[in-house]
């Protein structure tokens, strides 16, 4: 599943949210600071929305340095905190989103990630 973050974690507990076993989530955001993204990985975790899923890629997270306060963790502390333990493929830089490079990714299709290389193919 290859979504927004702040789009996708408004569909918790809705008759749209997909079923996520064995899926390869791709998170992107725009706007949404680190505490913010926090908040949102923090919901997908104690819905337990991550349990049945085989690895999450990351793609570009924007925001602007107003959202941030002194002291504020940064992008990656927040999600290697929040994904880091889960026991699965995790790769922080995959090249889609809102930025530059955008490189289109299909929904439905199978693929690998390696957490390893840090790559995602589409099988």
């Amino acid at each position: 599943m290859v979504t927004n973050l702040t789009v996708a974690s408004h569909l918790i507990g809705t008759p749209w949210f997909p079923d996520l076993t064995g899926a390869v989530l791709v998170f992107e955001d725009v706007g949404e600071a680190p505490y913010r993204v926090d908040r949102q990985l923090t919901q997908w975790r104690t819905s337990g929305n991550l349990r049945a899923v085989a690895g999450i890629g990351l793609g570009h997270f924007i925001w602007t340095p107003e959202d941030l306060q002194s002291g504020d963790l940064s992008l990656e502390e927040v999600l290697m905190d929040r994904l880091g333990d889960l026991g699965i493929p995790l790769v922080l830089t995959l090249p889609v989103g809102h930025g530059r490079p955008n490189a289109p990714l299909p929904l439905g299709r199978r693929a690998r990630l390696d957490g390893t290389s840090g790559t995602l193919s589409l099988l």
